[in-house]
């Protein structure tokens, strides 16, 4: 090899290390996995905190047992004041509401978020019944003069 291409090759080395560097240390640091039923489970039993997105009146009906309710329409609020280290369980009714809370979550910067991206309706274990969290007290919705929209879901 001559001078010229000898210091080119230099160069190029240099800079894909420096780019394999750089895309290392400033990538997202965080983790976020789906999982099953089953899955979250034992999650939920090994202490990690499971997140409720729905409604007040949805999680009233039945929600999976220790989880916190926090509308999706609060995430952002609410989160703001949770340790980012810690691991969270993120769902909902069949997954969409909590898809959203979730990649917010993880731009964030929450290093581990789990979802339960089929949703409650996928869930096989007990259900408990009325609120658990003073996080997100029952509310009942200003609707004079206001559209209001339900969410719906049927097995058929």
């Amino acid at each position: 090899m001559n001078g010229t291409a000898s210091h080119f090759a230099r160069w190029a080395v240099v800079a894909t290390v420096f780019a394999v560097v750089a895309f290392v240390a400033f990538r997202p640091v965080s983790s976020v996995e789906n999982v099953s039923a089953a899955q979250l489970g034992e999650l939920a039993a090994s202490g990690v905190r499971v997140i409720d997105v729905r409604t007040p009146a949805e999680f009233n009906v039945g929600h999976i047992p220790g989880a916190e309710l926090v509308p999706v329409a609060e995430i952002a609020s609410v989160a703001a004041g949770w340790d980012r280290a810690e691991p969270l369980v993120i769902y909902c009714a069949t997954g969409q509401r909590s898809s959203s809370a979730v990649q917010f979550l993880s731009e964030q910067g929450f290093e581990t978020v789990y979802h339960f991206n089929a949703g409650i309706v996928a869930w096989t274990g007990p259900l408990e019944q009325g609120t658990t969290t003073a996080a997100a007290p029952e509310r009942t919705p200003a609707t004079a003069d206001t559209p209001v929209m339900y969410e719906f879901f049927t097995d058929w």
